[in-house]
């Protein structure tokens, strides 16, 4: 029974709760013009975290579709909310640095479990998602104890916020799994065989840079670098660097990576990092978090081409 509560399927199951509630509030919400069509949008990505283990794929890969035709289609929008800034300061002094302990709940419930599957002999990292999901009920209910509010309050003040960031929750959820099938696809394969008509076999230091180049432009497209990753490392890192030159591997994969990642601070795909920052604090340029952090992820990026190869030279 315990192991049931305290599993993964349990926090999607919560999750999925969750998205049911701030579909309900949505689809009572006048204000908001296209109310129908955002209502169906969350309840459906509700369905899919609450009873996504008892469906079959194919439904689950319906539903997705779904819901990207409602958000192409323009159906998916945010209502009007009032803040009361004079309300909000005066909570903020009343609360002074309590405010920080809700915050401060998800990373420490998440490191307790982490450690306790650890302890228990049970898959520490499975046990560290399953915090997650149980510290943000815990900062859930710290917020409620800290500041006297109702949970109707609360469940309002998280649909404002998962309305603000919209559509885009679901992206990396989407561009994992596009790395999934550009590996299963052979991409990598064929992106190797275009440099190797290119660049010398023994030119170490453009084959560097094309493996960083190469990490950083899918990570561009993906939005994130742990999806760019497996297609970039076995098409071009292990084959054409690691093997024919004796390089090891973990510290060739590790530089890898982080070249990748200073792409995750120049693209929109990275919507958690670089859009959904500019939706919650409503900057006028959605697109101002990229443009400020473009010149520092490119020299960022020159730098990782420069150390892998300069690494491998001396070693």
């Amino acid at each position: 029974m315990m192991a049931s509560v305290f599993s993964l399927d349990a926090v999607y199951v919560l999750t999925g709760v969750v998205l049911f509630i701030f579909a309900w509030m949505t689809f009572a919400d006048r204000t908001n013009p296209r109310r129908v069509g955002s209502g169906l949008f969350w309840l459906t990505l509700g369905i899919i975290f609450a009873f996504g283990s008892l469906m079959p794929y194919w439904l689950t890969g319906l539903l997705v579709l779904f819901m990207v035709a409602l958000d192409g289609a323009g159906r998916v929008s945010r209502g009007a909310y009032q803040s009361d800034q004079a309300s909000q300061a005066e909570h903020a002094r009343r609360l002074g640095n309590r405010i920080f302990v809700p915050v401060l709940a998800i990373p420490i419930v998440t490191f307790a479990f982490a450690l306790t599957f650890r302890w228990l002999g049970m898959d520490a990292n499975r046990g560290a998602l399953v915090g997650l999901g149980f510290g943000g009920l815990a900062a859930m209910l710290a917020c409620l104890k800290l500041t006297g509010g109702g949970a109707r309050a609360l469940m309002n003040e998280g649909r404002r916020l998962n309305e603000a960031m919209g559509a885009v929750n679901i992206l990396p959820q989407l561009l994992a799994s596009l790395g999934v099938i550009f590996t299963a696809a052979g991409v990598g394969n064929l992106i190797a065989q275009g440099i190797q008509q290119i660049i010398p076999a023994n030119n170490l230091f453009l084959l560097v840079l094309a493996n960083c180049l190469g990490m950083a432009l899918f990570t561009i497209v993906m939005g994130n670098s742990f999806a760019a990753f497996p297609v970039i490392a076995t098409g071009v890192l292990v084959p054409l660097i690691i093997k024919p030159f004796g390089v090891n591997p973990a510290m060739a994969a590790i530089i890898t990576l982080t070249a990748g990642s200073s792409g995750t601070l120049m693209t929109p795909m990275a919507a958690n990092f670089n859009i959904v920052p500019a939706a919650l604090l409503n900057m006028r340029d959605q697109y101002g978090v990229i443009k400020f952090q473009l010149p520092f992820a490119l020299t960022i990026w020159s730098f990782h081409v420069l150390l892998l190869w300069l690494l491998i030279k001396v070693s």
